[in-house]
């Protein structure tokens, strides 16, 4: 398809707005996710996001399958994917990519987002002196490369992949970094006696 501005392969909306504290409801049918919801790697949702009443949210703002959440707000604007059939809504510090699916895949998309070609694009459109801030018209604005939809398939899953060898690889050292610990511990230890 060659080059393409994300607004056309796309709708973009807000998160919801809440007017008060979010409260967490043990019995609320939807799920609200905020900034303390993503991982430090910031690759996906994580524990249990704060419940409330379906009642309390705004119908059209409840994310779908595929949806992709992206910070706006602040000087680290990454994307996460939804890939959750819970009922959800995003808090207003994220914009909601909803990707046509029959023109981009989801998690190329999301890859897309979080390369360094489009955190340069916003890096250079990021407003504001101490905490940025990024305009819908400069995230709708920006452009992509888009390849085929059976390449966008085979970088998200290589993007899949090298996260997961980059989680293996973190939990090897650090368990490397325990083990020897102990061992030059233990070698302490015995100087000792």
């Amino acid at each position: 398809m060659g080059k393409t501005l994300l607004k056309k392969i796309a709708k973009i909306g807000s998160g919801q707005s809440f007017r008060h504290k979010i409260e967490h409801n043990p019995n609320g049918a939807c799920r609200v996710i905020q900034m303390k919801d993503i991982s430090n790697e910031r690759l996906d949702i994580v524990g249990k996001p704060l419940c409330v009443n379906r009642k309390d949210v705004n119908p059209n703002q409840l994310l779908n399958k595929g949806d992709i959440l992206f910070m706006a707000k602040g000087n680290n604007n990454f994307a996460v994917l939804f890939n959750s059939d819970m009922p959800a809504v995003a808090v207003s510090l994220f914009f909601i990519i909803r990707p046509n699916q029959s023109l981009v895949n989801p998690e190329f998309l999301t890859w897309f987002l979080n390369s360094s070609s489009a955190q340069s694009y916003f890096y250079e459109q990021r407003l504001g002196a101490s905490v940025g801030n990024i305009r819908k018209d400069a995230l709708e604005n920006l452009a992509i490369n888009l390849p085929s939809i059976d390449k966008q398939v085979q970088i998200a899953k290589l993007n899949r992949l090298m996260q997961k060898e980059k989680l293996i690889t973190t939990e090897y050292l650090e368990k490397k970094e325990l083990f020897l610990n102990q061992i030059m511990l233990n070698l302490s230890l015995e100087l000792r006696k």
